[in-house]
């Protein structure tokens, strides 16, 4: 588990993550089923094809539980969740992110 001062030394040899980056794990951390929202669901392809998403696993901020019912044809899904260390980066670097977003808390169009 990352302490805040490691996430910051490891945001000073790293950097940040990019906009995009920063403003999706912020997302997904607020429809994490423990704040009582939904999870996060898509197909296992699209997040393998996804480079933010893949550099937030990388950096472990963001992993996910596999859904493989198995079976001709079935879908593979993953349930992204947001790691401890992710909820710590949003937390330090939360007023930033938030003037980023395109969305308000009520879902309405910032700009």
């Amino acid at each position: 588990m990352a302490t805040e001062e490691e996430i910051r030394a490891e945001v000073e040899e790293l950097g940040r993550l990019s906009d995009a980056q920063e403003v999706l794990l912020y997302n997904i951390a607020l429809r994490q089923e423990e704040l009582g929202r939904e999870p996060t669901n898509m197909l296992l392809e699209r997040m393998e094809a996804n480079a933010d998403l893949q550099a937030l696993i990388e950096r472990e901020l963001l992993t996910y539980q596999l859904y493989d019912h198995g079976g001709a044809g079935a879908h593979k899904v993953v349930n992204l969740i947001v790691t401890l260390k992710g909820v710590r980066y949003c937390i330090i670097f939360g007023d930033e992110i938030v003037e980023k977003r395109n969305f308000d808390a009520a879902g309405m169009r910032k700009h």
